[in-house]
């Protein structure tokens, strides 16, 4: 099967590496230190826990790449591991020793025509790892270059106060942007921009996590200062939801979707991320929405959004308007179509973008 499968078949390819993934990632790990027994030398028992841990985001990410029907997607996320492991002194070919591995085994347990399209993705992230020397992150990040130059002071003093944990000094960039700029503007150019750039400095070992972090937990502080002072219309569109899903971790993209969607009309309810589905949907019930937006990242979190797309079906019909998006959406662009959703918002302005479309 060298062609592109179907949506419902991807799915179904996917699930079976879910299925496969713990025994893969124990054969793959107690193989890569037969081969290479001076890892436990070094670094000991945490050797073995931490090779199954690598093992089974590889094969996550492979599944996700998989069912989204994007082999690009798993080549961006192999050379951004593949440099994440490099910063940290782990030697690329490493990597590329261990997604050999995890082909072997798959090649071993699928079925000719599932392994075709599934040896494609591989390939797509062994390829990368050779050419590789680029910034992309899993998903793909190099925008850099989108971002307006008049604010590039502006962007990077609430980088320095948000690495610093400096909340307030965070607010007052922000603040002072707005009194030139709209709130699309300073959420895009200013917040998003600097969590890219914080993201790319943690991938080159520049912070540590807890950096990260603190970082992230600023600009959400920022957000919440900001929401309140946010221009709100008197007329109404109508309501919507803004949600992420079951095993989703990020939702700071989520939350400026639903603070802006606010600026324009829409009554909204953000839900967060690791929401259960029957909660989503209650509280889609309770609202009365018109729309719902669906957050995700990670490209194994794309299974999750599929779910609740077939519950929100089942509860609602056709009646309500749903709009998928986030950075697991960038590599294919008819998956959101396959999975059943009314559109997508891949970045914060296409999602607006789209929610305007309803009312055309």
């Amino acid at each position: 099967m060298s062609e592109r499968p179907d949506f419902s078949t991807r799915r179904r390819m996917a699930e079976s590496i879910r299925n496969l993934r713990d025994e893969i990632a124990h054969r793959v790990t107690e193989e890569f230190l037969r081969r290479h027994p001076d890892w436990l030398e070094r670094y000991g028992a945490a050797a073995r826990a931490r090779g199954r841990e690598d093992a089974v985001f590889h094969l996550d990410f492979l599944a996700g790449a998989v069912e989204g029907g994007s082999p690009d997607a798993f080549g961006d996320y192999a050379s951004w591991t593949g440099q994440v492991l490099a910063s940290r002194g782990i030697a690329p070919p490493f990597l590329t020793e261990n997604l050999e591995q995890i082909g072997t085994l798959l090649a071993e347990s699928l079925s000719p025509s599932d392994w075709a399209f599934v040896r494609r993705c591989l390939n797509s992230g062994l390829e990368a790892l050779e050419a590789s020397d680029g910034d992309m992150g899993p998903g793909g990040q190099g925008e850099a270059a989108a971002y307006d130059p008049g604010l590039a002071l502006s962007r990077s003093l609430y980088l320095q106060a948000i690495l610093q944990g400096d909340r307030r000094a965070a607010t007052r960039v922000v603040e002072e942007a707005l009194q030139a700029h709209a709130p699309p503007v300073i959420y895009r150019q200013i917040v998003e921009a600097a969590q890219v750039e914080v993201g790319t400095r943690w991938a080159k070992n520049e912070i540590t996590v807890a950096r990260e972090h603190m970082a992230t937990a600023v600009s959400q502080y920022v957000l919440g200062e900001l929401y309140s002072r946010l221009p709100l219309p008197e007329t109404r569109l109508g309501n919507a939801i803004i949600t992420g899903v079951e095993g989703e971790q990020h939702q700071l993209g989520a939350n400026m979707v639903a603070d802006l969607l606010e600026t324009e009309g829409w009554s909204v309810r953000f839900l967060g991320t690791q929401m259960p589905h029957r909660d989503i949907v209650q509280a889609a019930r309770d609202h009365q929405a018109r729309a719902i937006g669906i957050s995700a990242t990670m490209l194994f979190n794309l299974s999750s959004v599929s779910r609740l797309i077939q519950d929100l079906r089942q509860a609602f019909g056709g009646e309500l308007h749903i709009i998928v998006g986030g950075r697991a959406f960038q590599g294919d662009p008819q998956l959101w179509q396959e999975m059943g959703a009314h559109g997508i918002g891949r970045n914060l302005d296409e999602a607006l973008e789209t929610f305007r479309r309803l009312d055309t």
